[in-house]
C-alpha cells in the first residue's frame, strides 16, 4: 500500500513540475516511500507573485487554491502569522482572530512545530489529523480529482508539521466546522 501511495505521490509531483523530480525518483527507485517535502514543496516552480501584486482578472479561487494545495511557494512559508491560505467551505472569516490565538498559543506560529505528541501550527495529534484528511477528502475529490485525493493520501502518511502551510489551515478550518470543534483547543494558559 505504500509503495502505491508513493508511486502515485510521485506521478502527481511529476505533473506538477513537469519534470523529474530527482530526490523523489530516486526515492521511489530505491522502493522507499516518497518524502514528504518532495510532494508538498516542489523545487521547480516558478515563484509566486507578492502577496500585494494585483491578481489577474481570469483567475478563480479553485486556481489559487489548487496552486496553493500543490505546494505554491506561499503555502511553503512555515514561520508566522499570515490570513488563512484555505478559504473555501469551511473557513469562516469572523474567527481569524480565534485561529491566530489558537496558532501563537500552540506552536508561536509555526508550522513545522512538534511537541512528539502534537505537530504543526495547530498542535494537532496524528489521529486528529488523520480524521480531518478523511473529512476532507470527498470536497478535495470534487475540487482536484484523483490528484487531490493522493495528495490526501499522503498526507495521511506524515505527521502535520510536514504538511505545507495550506493544509494545515484547511484541516483546521475542517475540524473548526464552524466553532463546533472549537473544543479540540480549550485550555492551555490562556483560552482562545
Amino acid at each position: 500500500m505504500r509503495r502505491q501511495i508513493g508511486a502515485t505521490a510521485l506521478a502527481v509531483v511529476a505533473l506538477l513540475t513537469g519534470t523529474a523530480v530527482l530526490s523523489g525518483a530516486a526515492h521511489a527507485a530505491d522502493g522507499a516511500s516518497v518524502l514528504a517535502d518532495d510532494i508538498f514543496y516542489p523545487e521547480d516552480q516558478e515563484p509566486t507573485a507578492p502577496a500585494d501584486a494585483p491578481k489577474p482578472a481570469a483567475a478563480s479561487t479553485d486556481d489559487r487554491d489548487n496552486a496553493l494545495a500543490r505546494g505554491d511557494r506561499q503555502a511553503a512559508d512555515l514561520l508566522g502569522f499570515l490570513p488563512s491560505l484555505y478559504q473555501g467551505k469551511w473557513f469562516v472569516p469572523a474567527n481569524e482572530d480565534e485561529r491566530r490565538c489558537i496558532m501563537l498559543r500552540e506552536s508561536h506560529a509555526n508550522y513545522r512545530a512538534s511537541s512528539g505528541t502534537y505537530h504543526g501550527a495547530y498542535q494537532m495529534s496524528s489521529a486528529l489529523a488523520v480524521g480531518a484528511t478523511w473529512m476532507m477528502q470527498k470536497e478535495v475529490r470534487r475540487e482536484m480529482g484523483d490528484e487531490g485525493v493522493a495528495i490526501v493520501a499522503a498526507l495521511r502518511e506524515t505527521t502535520p508539521n510536514n504538511w505545507n502551510r495550506y493544509w494545515q489551515d484547511r484541516a483546521f478550518w475542517t475540524i473548526w466546522h464552524a466553532g463546533s470543534g472549537a473544543g479540540h483547543w480549550n485550555g492551555g494558559s490562556h483560552n482562545c
